[in-house]
């Protein structure tokens, strides 16, 4: 019985200091976060039936549903020149690395912003760019786009109005094949009206929207390539000219596409000319979009 007593003091009181060390805390131990392996992470995948790609300026910004983005691409040379033309609009992303080489492009669907400071740039010093230019823009600016003719440069066709082909930036339905076809023609007509030139066979989508069925219809309209790029300015996201500059010369490699905007809303067009003596000073050759993708 004297035995049973000590024994229960004794559980009780081990049982009052258990109590009085949880009540005051423990041993203060922070608690550890919970660490997510690479088998435990969860992954978000672009679906495999459209791609889209940031395209920029005021009217270019993508919305707030535009936020899948296409997984990174394979450096790749585009086709061969003289291979024959399947129907199927071609995604080019990066040129020929055969030398050290770049091209410019620069698209035009909102305002005028830079364009005439642009044009003097690449006037100054002898280098010939692509314009991605909307039929809407080009309707509102003709003198501009004629300059552009004039002074050597060639055309993108990016669209009338700047509609995403797969409604995937807008959250609206998709265009149907004729109403992209209205699109490319509309351009088309007024570009050629304009200058007497074509925007064939180069293609750029709105928002950088695209999937296959946007390559079989604009590839049945004649258009080749579906032209993307390799690197981006950022300039439409409302960043200094500074740090546009300082993207470009880090993103520099042979056979590099660029992308610019024209509209007031970029740094691109003031940071231009620092872009070209930086990439000179590097070595790399600024060269039209054409001779970039021949090998």
């Amino acid at each position: 019985m004297c035995r049973r007593s000590g024994r229960n003091l004794l559980v009780s009181a081990f049982l009052c200091t258990a109590v009085l060390w949880v009540a005051c805390g423990g041993d203060d131990v922070e608690p550890q976060p919970t660490v997510l392996t690479p088998t435990d992470a969860p992954t978000v995948t672009a679906p495999a039936s459209a791609t889209s790609s940031t395209t920029p300026g005021p009217t270019h910004k993508p919305t707030a549903t535009a936020t899948v983005r296409p997984t990174a691409q394979p450096t790749r040379q585009p086709t061969p020149a003289g291979t024959p033309f399947n129907g199927v609009a071609e995604v080019v992303r990066i040129g020929s690395a055969d030398r050290r080489a770049v091209a410019f492009t620069f698209d035009a669907g909102s305002d005028t912003g830079y364009a005439s400071l642009i044009l003097d740039a690449l006037a100054d010093n002898g280098i010939t760019a692509y314009f991605g230019l909307t039929g809407k823009w080009a309707e509102e600016n003709p003198a501009l786009v004629q300059r552009m003719a004039d002074d050597g440069h060639g055309f993108i066709n990016h669209s009338y109005d700047h509609a995403s082909f797969t409604g995937l930036s807008t959250g609206k339905t998709p265009l149907t094949r004729e109403e992209r076809w209205a699109q490319l023609d509309q351009t088309e007509s007024i570009v050629g009206q304009l200058t007497g030139m074509t925007t064939l066979p180069f293609f750029r989508p709105p928002y950088g929207d695209y999937d296959y069925s946007v390559n079989v219809d604009v590839g049945a309209r004649g258009y080749r390539y579906n032209v993307m790029w390799t690197v981006d300015s950022g300039g439409w996201r409302g960043i200094s000219a500074t740090e546009v500059r300082q993207r470009c010369l880090d993103g520099a490699e042979p056979g590099a596409i660029y992308v610019f905007h024209v509209g007031s809303g970029s740094q691109d067009g003031p940071a231009l000319q620092s872009i070209i003596d930086d990439l000179r000073a590097h070595g790399y050759q600024i060269i039209a979009l054409p001779a970039l993708l021949a090998p």
